[in-house]
Order: structure tokens, then sequence, then C-alpha cells
């Protein structure tokens, strides 16, 4: 059992830099800024168990809504990217209200929902999946 845990380990370690290449890329040539398009940055923090780190975000249309491309820092030195389809609707008060979902291995929390608001430069959401749940907060890069 040690030995395949360390297999996945290893696996996701050698994956998770593929993954930090397509943000980069992604953060290096943003789509052009609307009201919930662009760069963001900020952090997240879990409520389950404190672990905290850096966060940034390109959010851009597609055929499907937005896709939310997440970079995430975690314990100083590890790192990793995601791009979930997030649906956005716009409030009667300027705000932007979005939700999307992304699937992560079970030992990972499996499915993660995330729920939150744009407005003007703020960006602040929640997430939760069956092992965490926590916050997102950024704002938007010039």
């Amino acid at each position: 059992m040690n030995v395949s845990r360390l297999l996945i380990t290893v696996l996701l370690l050698t994956l998770m830099p593929a993954c930090s290449q397509s943000f980069k890329k992604a953060w290096k040539n943003p789509p052009s800024s609307s009201a919930v398009n662009g760069k963001w940055e900020g952090t997240w923090v879990s409520a389950a168990n404190g672990h905290h780190g850096r966060l940034r975000a390109v959010v851009a249309e597609s055929a499907t809504g937005h896709d939310f491309h997440y970079h995430a820092t975690w314990g100083g030195f590890l790192s990793g990217s995601f791009k979930s389809p997030h649906k956005v609707v716009r409030q009667k008060n300027g705000r932007y209200r979005f939700e999307g979902d992304h699937a992560m291995p079970e030992w990972a929390g499996g499915k993660y929902h995330y729920a939150g608001t744009i407005r003007g430069d703020d960006f602040n959401a929640c997430y939760e999946c069956a092992k965490d749940r926590g916050t997102f907060t950024m704002k938007r890069v010039k």
C-alpha cells in the first residue's frame, strides 16, 4: 500500500509542473479584461485545517460559460493549477455571481464546488469538498 502511495505522489509531482506551464502561459497572455475576465491574485484559506497559500486565477469566457484557471501554493513550497468551468450570472446590483465544480482524486477531496462573487476589483468565493472547505479572496491584477 505504501508503494502505491509513493508512486501516486511521484506521478503527481511529475505532472504538476506541466499543469503549471499551462497556467503560466495563460497568466502571460490573459484575455482582455472585462467585468469578470482577466487576472486575479490573492490568497486561499482552509476553514477545516487552517492551511493557506497564495492564489492566482485567469478567467476567460468559453463556449460553456467561463473557464477559471487557478494556481495555488500550499506548504510554502508546493503548487499546482487546475481549470474549472464556472457559470457566471450578472446580478441587478452590478455584482457577478459564479458557481462551478472540479473533480479531483478522492484522496484530495473528490468533487470540489466553488461559489462566489465578483464586484469591481474584488473576487470572493467559498470552496467545499468532502475533506475541506474554505475561502478565496483576490483582487484584480491590472
